[in-house]
C-alpha cells in the first residue's frame, strides 16, 4: 500500500496535469517542522478538488470518498497513510491561511515545493511553543476551536499567548454552539494523548472545565483534587501490568479493546476518572449531553455509582479510594471475600475498570508500592491507596474470568421445593444468600449453601 509520501507525490502528478496548483496545509506542515511522522496528509487546491481526489486515488488504486459537500473536501484512503484534498478557501492560498485557527496551523508548503509561506508567523511561534490564534474571530466562526486550543496545547506543549488566551476565556461561553458529538470527539482526541492532567490544566486555565462539566464544579470539589485523581489514572491505568501482575495478559487485552467502537478503553477510564464521585444520574447527565454511546454512558453510571459503594467489609469513600470497614486506609490485608463478591457483581461488566478508578481515587501512599520500581514511576511517590485491596479485588475477577465462576450444586427449582418457595422476591432473595455464600467460600457443600438460603430468608 501506499506510504504517505507516495500519496503526496500523486498528487503532486495530478495537480501537474490538471494544470492547477496545490499546497501541503494545516496540522501537515505543523508536525513535519516538529518533526513527528503523521499519517494524514492535508491538501488543497485550486480548480476542481473532486477531480483531483478522484484522479489521485485511481493513480493509487485505492478508495476515495466525500468528506463534505459544502467545503468540497475529499478523501483518499491508503492502508497507512489518507490524503485529505479540499478546494483552496478564499480563492487563493493566503485567503486559506488567513480563515485558519492558530498560527501554527496557518502554514502551508506547494506541493513539490519546498518554501515555506508563513503569512502569520507560525513557524515562530511553533519554536517558541506558543499558540496564538490567527484572528480575534476565530472562535466566533467555530466556537469548537476553544477544544482544539486546548487539544495543540496538550499535545504540543504550547502555551497560549496572552491575548489568545483572554480572548479564549471571553468566548468560553460559546462552547455549546459546537454540535455535542464533535466537542466529544475534542475531548477523547484530547484524552487519547495520555494528558490527562495537561488538559484538564489547560481547560482549566482556558475557563472552560466548568462549561463542559459544570456537575464537577457544582460539588465544590478544588480543581487540583480532580487534577490529581486524572494524573493518578493516567499512571494507574497505562501501567496495569506492574501494579496487577496476577491479570496482566487480560488486563492487556482488555485495555486495548475500544468501549464502544471508538473510544479506546484507556481514554475513557481517563473520562470516567474526571467524574469519579459524581452522582450516577449527573454522570449519565454529562454523557447524554456530549451524546456518547451506550457503551460510555454504561462505564459512566457504573463507576459514579461504585464510587459511593459501601459495604460492611469495604467501601470506595470518594477522594480517598479503597477504605476498610474501620474507616483506615487499605493495607496489605484481603477484604472480606463477601465483601469483595458483591462488588464485583455491582461493578459488572465494567469490574477491572472500576477497580483501576477505585484505586486512583485517593491521595498518594508510597508505602504501597510492592515490587515496583520506583525510578520507573512517571511522577514522585505516585502510588493510590487501597492498591493491595485493588490487587487482591483484580486477582479475584480475573480468576473468575479464566476459571469460571463459581456455580451452585442446585437451582430455583430445588430452592423451591427445599424451602417450600413460590416464584417471587423470596426465592430470589434465598438464592442470592446462596450464591453469595457459595462464591465467597463461606460454604463447600449443598447442605452448607441450603442452609446460607434459609439464612437468607429468614429460615435458619
Amino acid at each position: 500500500m501506499p506510504s504517505s509520501e507516495t500519496m503526496l507525490a500523486a498528487v503532486g502528478v495530478v495537480v501537474r496535469e490538471h494544470g492547477e496548483q496545490g499546497w501541503l496545509v494545516g496540522g501537515s506542515v505543523r508536525d513535519r517542522e516538529f518533526g513527528r511522522f503523521s499519517p494524514d496528509i492535508d491538501i488543497v487546491v485550486t480548480g476542481d478538488a473532486e477531480a483531483v481526489a478522484r484522479r489521485t486515488a485511481q493513480l493509487l488504486d485505492v478508495p476515495w470518498f466525500t468528506l463534505s459537500e459544502e467545503h468540497r473536501a475529499y478523501r483518499v484512503v491508503g492502508e497507512v497513510a489518507h490524503v485529505d484534498i479540499a478546494a483552496v478557501r478564499g480563492g487563493s492560498i493566503l485567503s486559506d491561511l488567513a480563515e485558519r485557527d492558530f498560527t501554527v496551523n496557518a502554514m502551508a508548503i506547494p506541493v513539490g515545493g519546498s518554501e515555506l509561506i508563513d503569512p502569520f508567523g507560525g513557524l515562530g511561534d511553533l519554536r517558541a511553543r506558543r499558540l496564538r490564534a490567527v484572528s480575534s474571530r476565530i472562535f466566533d466562526d467555530d466556537p469548537l476551536r476553544l477544544m482544539r486550543a486546548a487539544r495543540f496545547a496538550t499535545q504540543f506543549g504550547l502555551e497560549p499567548d496572552g491575548g489568545s488566551l483572554r480572548t479564549i476565556r471571553a468566548h468560553a461561553d460559546l462552547l455549546w454552539r459546537a454540535a455535542p458529538e464533535r466537542i466529544a470527539n475534542e475531548l477523547f482526541l484530547t484524552l487519547a494523548g495520555r494528558q490527562a492532567r495537561s488538559a484538564t490544566v489547560c481547560w482549566d486555565a482556558m475557563g472552560l472545565l466548568p462549561r463542559l462539566f459544570p456537575e464537577v464544579a457544582a460539588r465544590g470539589e478544588p480543581s487540583p483534587a480532580a487534577l490529581s485523581r486524572l494524573a493518578e489514572l493516567t499512571f494507574v491505568g497505562g501501567r496495569a501490568s506492574p501494579l496487577f501482575p496476577v491479570a496482566e495478559e487480560l488486563l492487556r487485552e482488555r485495555l486495548h479493546e475500544p468501549v464502544d467502537g471508538a473510544v479506546d478503553r484507556r481514554t475513557a477510564l481517563q473520562f470516567a476518572g474526571l467524574l469519579w464521585g459524581l452522582d450516577p444520574a449527573e454522570a449519565c447527565q454529562v454523557g447524554r449531553r456530549l451524546k456518547l454511546s451506550n457503551a460510555l454512558l454504561s462505564l459512566l453510571e457504573t463507576s459514579a455509582r461504585m464510587s459511593r459503594w459501601k459495604h460492611a467489609g469495604l467501601s470506595c469513600a470518594p477522594g480517598s479510594g479503597f477504605k476498610m470497614a474501620d474507616g483506615t486506609l487499605a493495607g496489605p490485608r484481603d477484604p472480606a471475600d463477601r465483601a469483595a463478591v458483591l462488588f464485583l457483581w455491582d461493578a459488572s461488566p465494567w469490574e477491572p475498570e472500576v477497580i483501576i478508578l477505585a484505586a486512583s481515587a485517593g491521595p498518594i501512599d508510597r508505602d504501597d508500592a510492592g515490587s515496583l520500581e520506583l525510578d520507573e514511576l512517571p511522577f514522585e511517590d505516585t502510588l493510590a491507596p487501597g492498591i493491595m485491596v485493588a490487587r487482591r479485588l483484580m486477582a479475584l475477577w480475573a480468576t473468575r474470568e479464566v476459571e469460571g465462576v463459581p456455580h451452585l450444586p442446585f437451582d430455583g427449582d430445588d430452592l423451591m421445593r427445599e424451602l417450600k418457595l413460590e416464584p417471587g422476591p423470596l426465592l430470589g432473595q434465598a438464592l442470592r444468600g446462596a450464591k453469595l455464600a457459595w462464591e465467597a467460600g463461606e460454604v463447600a457443600t449443598a447442605e452448607e449453601a441450603l442452609k446460607a438460603a434459609r439464612a437468607a430468608v429468614g429460615q435458619a
